[in-house]
């Protein structure tokens, strides 16, 4: 993420010796029988929900954990995009080699067909949004069956469900499958907060021990990253993507400071399908504009798009 933001490239490479020592230490717990995870140590914390014990999904202590392998596969590929920056191509090349047959191993053995969904262990006895939602971002479900699974991780109540700090994956599934003008209509836990008198952001559903938790304070983040789609398209945020997505929003304005200075959008939804936007860009920095498929480069300063 920070590679992403900000164009501090001496200060993440004195960390890639002490990424990959990381990713070794779960390469060393693989079941290679499976090609997933086998008993992985520690506190393998992944969301409060009430399914999952003390916050750990099932398989991860005794092993073959979707939610667990699944989490590696991602964070292996953008590992990879890490490391053939810093031109490591060999270790980048080794990465993204052992994200693909973790990714095929837990799609094999934990993938439903008939449900469309991921299950959290091999024995498919027991599912819940977060395996679904890791399988997507982690590629590991075919691109064309991606937003039918995340159609069924919004409407599947018997799945067990991601609280308030694991709805920022949520929200990332949502936009890679297409859904992400979705997004406003998930916004009620937050609208509870509101409801409770609460000015901060609890930890989770009551009862919650923390009133305070940034950790569950996603829409800070949502507000301008998914409804406004602004985000970083090249490392160091030397260019930029507006991608929106405004759901039932017909009008927005926002503003947003990134390393060359700040970012002014205005957007104007008509209908499904037609949209003004007034941008700003500061300083030198470009990049694209993106609407329901389509795209238009954007350059310095003030311009207007319409679609």
């Amino acid at each position: 993420d920070y590679w992403m933001m900000r164009p501090d490239t001496t200060f993440i490479r004195q960390y890639l010796p002490a990424t990959s020592l990381i990713l070794h230490w779960y390469e060393d717990h693989i079941d290679v029988k499976r090609d997933m995870l086998g008993p992985m140590n520690w506190w393998n914390f992944t969301d409060w929900n009430e399914a999952f014990r003390d916050g750990v999904p099932d398989g991860a202590v005794h092993g073959n954990s979707s939610v667990i392998t699944l989490q590696l596969v991602y964070t292996l590929r953008q590992a990879a995009d890490l490391f053939q920056f810093f031109g490591e191509g060999n270790r980048a090349r080794g990465y993204r080699q052992l994200a693909g047959r973790l990714a095929v191993g837990t799609y094999r053995q934990c993938f439903s067909g008939k449900r469309m969904e991921m299950a959290n262990t091999p024995a498919k006895t027991r599912y819940s949004q977060h395996a679904s939602i890791w399988a997507v971002l982690a590629d590991a479900i075919p691109p064309k069956d991606q937003g039918r699974v995340m159609n069924r991780v919004l409407k599947d109540t018997a799945l067990s469900q991601a609280t308030f700090y694991f709805r920022f994956y949520l929200t990332r599934a949502m936009v890679k499958a297409g859904l992400g003008d979705q997004y406003p209509f998930q916004l009620e836990p937050w609208i509870q907060m509101l409801d409770m008198g609460l000015t901060t952001f609890a930890e989770k559903p009551e009862p919650t021990r923390s009133d305070c938790h940034g950790w569950s304070a996603s829409p800070e983040y949502d507000f301008l990253a998914t409804i406004c789609g602004i985000t970083p398209l090249t490392p160091g945020f030397t260019s930029v993507q507006i991608a929106p997505h405004m759901g039932y929003l017909s009008h927005v304005t926002a503003s947003m400071p990134v390393p060359s200075g700040i970012i002014q959008v205005e957007l104007t939804q008509s209908g499904q399908k037609g949209i003004k936007a007034v941008v700003r860009l500061p300083g030198t920095l470009s990049g694209r504009f993106v609407w329901k498929g389509h795209w238009v480069n954007l350059k310095p300063g003030r311009q207007v798009v319409r679609f």
